[in-house]
């Protein structure tokens, strides 16, 4: 495959018709007003495509942004093709830049935010994004990475540093389209007394690169929580000489990369609910100080993982400390990651459980040589950061899938939104239909009608990403008729075979269920669940070479649920699931013609049913109708739901 890359650059420096802004990062509600340039902010983009997704990537030299306001950059580029979930606006977390979070205000209670300023912002990101686009070329990928310790400082636990430096280069015809380089140091070496714009060390070692290699030059914030650089709020003179011992290091590395295997782009994007605990930050948002929605002390937010082949990129919301989520990072061998702090909002520090204190302090001992142990003044909570890393961690967690079916259509009406959504995140995806449909058909032999559906059947699958159909060819309509022990068998050593993590299928809790077949592969499906992890069921499987499996989730579905505990957003994959069902010509007609029959029985005249409208219409009607007001339940546009059974009780008992 090709993965196309194109750049732009752009100053964000407030112009000076917007008036007066205020210095953010340091003093809180009394915030001066910025009176020169140090060094130019920029915004920096690179565009991402394979061909069929594109990611947008915007660092911006910034103290951060909040999600209310990135929303409306996404906004705006949905509109030119860029979906929500593809676009990611990071900032570097300089301490000279303008306020844009509305926390540095000129007095107590007053917000800093010049709402001119962000305007610009929005105009001027929105303009990079769509001129990086036009320049796309093809780019390969390498990578380097070394440590650099002598530079960082915790004040908070003197052991525990992260002194990561990775590059990342994205070369076309060996020149240099861009680099991404990403370091754990705040960018905070201007002093309190600075009145000037600045993008801190960050600004300046991104323009080395620049000058010396060409290209553009991203920096993303790693794992920066109670991570501090050595000049700490020490000045230019220092920020200087930081950025030219940064620079140093990532030239002695630059050369030394190695190439990395590109795959199509998967991304992995989770809305996070996270518990605002701190009462100071309750009071910003009660008095509007911190312009965002939230209910319930509750902020939604998000986390995202994009993948490229041997490469993973890594989205929080705030600031994490390293050992919140490094023990995760380091596990993965496959790939390289970078994780970009201050991303698609800015929450504040996430601190692990074991390190938080109930008790915050400033700092103790004398400052210069003391420690800091405040960080929970600015944190939201100790429950987000929990949150924060339970969702990484199932970020990276890759699961075989196994949906089992009774007709062609079951698996694509009931579910195929979610397994569009599962296989297009990485997962493995194999579908079964059980019966052979061969009733299934309007005007057809049983011949025919057996051979179009397994043929349609196929491309609805794969439709969906199913990486193996496989067909079972019970008779249609019949299956309370087989060998219920044979065709549980069956199903035990699919379990046994493929090994799945998650199991879609039908749910016994269902009302009103008239389709002896739905019954029966619930019935079947279920027992196979867990007798496929017992060693004295089946023991002829163990001649095969197969062995015991447990199944760990399932997602249930049922003609009339009775139990619903899970829903899954399918919104960005209505499409997929109108256009898998669509494959299915022959049982659609069919189901049609029942309907309609039905109808006339009972003396109505449904237009949505009558053959001069065509299938592909009537098929993207009724979805969009059905699993639209599913959504409305939920809170999204479209949604489908399920009863989920996993662990129990003994996640409760489970320690991380």
């Amino acid at each position: 495959m090709k993965l196309l890359c194109g750049t732009a650059k752009g100053i964000i420096n407030p112009p000076e018709d917007v008036g007066d802004t205020y210095l953010a990062g340091y003093l809180t509600m009394m915030a001066p007003k910025i009176k020169g340039v140090h060094d130019s902010l920029y915004a920096r983009v690179i565009v991402l495509s394979d061909g069929k997704t594109k990611v947008v990537l915007v660092s911006v030299e910034l103290i951060g942004l909040l999600a209310d306001f990135i929303d409306k950059i996404k906004d705006r580029l949905s509109a030119h093709g860029f979906p929500y979930k593809n676009v990611y606006v990071f900032s570097t977390h300089t301490h000279a830049g303008p306020d844009t979070m509305g926390l540095w205000g000129p007095i107590i209670g007053k917000s800093g935010i010049n709402k001119k300023y962000m305007y610009f912002l929005l105009d001027t990101i929105v303009r990079l994004v769509l001129g990086a686009e036009k320049e796309l070329v093809e780019v390969e990928l390498y990578f380097t990475k070394s440590e650099l310790l002598d530079l960082i400082e915790n004040y908070r636990a003197r052991g525990s540093l992260n002194g990561n430096l990775k590059v990342l280069k994205f070369l076309s015809n060996d020149k240099l389209i861009a680099s991404l380089w990403s370091y754990s140091a705040q960018p905070e070496i201007t002093t309190r007394e600075n009145t000037s714009l600045s993008g801190d060390y960050p600004g300046l070692v991104s323009t080395m690169i620049e000058q010396e290699y060409g290209g553009i030059s991203l920096f993303a914030l790693g794992l920066c929580g109670a991570q501090s650089p050595i000049y700490c709020e020490e000045g230019y003179e220092k920020m200087e000489d930081f950025a030219d011992q940064i620079f140093s290091k990532i030239t002695s590395i630059f050369q030394d990369h190695k190439k990395l295997n590109i795959s199509p782009i998967e991304i992995r994007f989770r809305k996070v609910k996270l518990k605002l605990e701190n009462p100071d930050f309750q009071l910003l948002y009660t008095l509007g100080i911190l312009d965002r929605e939230y209910e319930h002390q509750t902020i939604e937010s998000s986390v995202s993982k994009i993948r490229i082949g041997e490469l993973d990129l890594i989205h929080i919301p705030g600031e994490p400390f390293p050992d919140l989520i490094a023990d995760i990072v380091n596990q993965q061998e496959k790939t390289e990651t970078i994780c970009f702090s201050n991303s698609n909002d800015s929450l504040g520090y996430f601190i692990p459980l074991n390190q938080w204190s109930l008790k915050p302090q400033v700092w103790i001992d004398d400052i210069e040589n003391g420690e800091f142990i405040g960080h929970e003044t600015e944190s939201i909570g100790v429950e987000a950061g929990q949150v924060i890393r339970s969702t990484i961690r199932e970020l990276f967690l890759y699961k075989t899938v196994l949906a089992i079916g009774s007709h062609a259509d079951d698996l694509t009406i009931w579910a195929g939104g979610t397994l569009t959504k599962l296989s297009s995140e990485g997962n493995s995806l194999i579908c079964v239909r059980i019966t052979d449909d061969y009733a299934d058909c309007v005007g057809l032999t049983k011949e025919k009608g057996i051979k179009r559906n397994r043929k349609e059947t196929e491309k609805a699958y794969k439709a969906l990403g199913a990486q193996q159909v496989i067909h079972m060819d019970y008779p249609t309509d019949s299956l309370y008729t087989a060998d219920y022990h044979e065709l549980r068998g069956k199903l035990v050593r699919l379990m046994r075979k493929y090994k799945p993590d998650l199991v879609v299928s039908f749910d016994l809790n269902g009302t009103d269920e008239e389709n002896m077949d739905h019954i029966t592969t619930a019935r079947a499906v279920n027992e196979a669940c867990w007798q496929s992890s017992f060693d004295l069921f089946y023991t002829e499987h163990f001649d095969e070479g197969l062995e015991i499996h447990a199944v760990g989730e399932r997602y249930l579905f049922a003609r009339n649920p009775t139990v619903l505990n899970h829903f899954v957003d399918i919104s960005e994959y209505i499409d997929n699931k109108i256009n898998a069902i669509n494959h299915q010509k022959t049982v659609m007609e069919n189901w049609f013609h029942q309907n309609k029959l039905l109808a006339r029985a009972n003396n109505l005249y449904v237009e949505l049913l009558e053959e001069d409208v065509p299938n592909a219409i009537r098929v993207t009607l009724l979805v969009k109708l059905v699993y639209g007001e599913v959504g409305e339940k939920y809170g999204v546009k479209y949604a489908e739901e399920f009863n989920k059974i996993d662990a129990g009780m003994l996640k409760d008992l489970a320690e991380d």
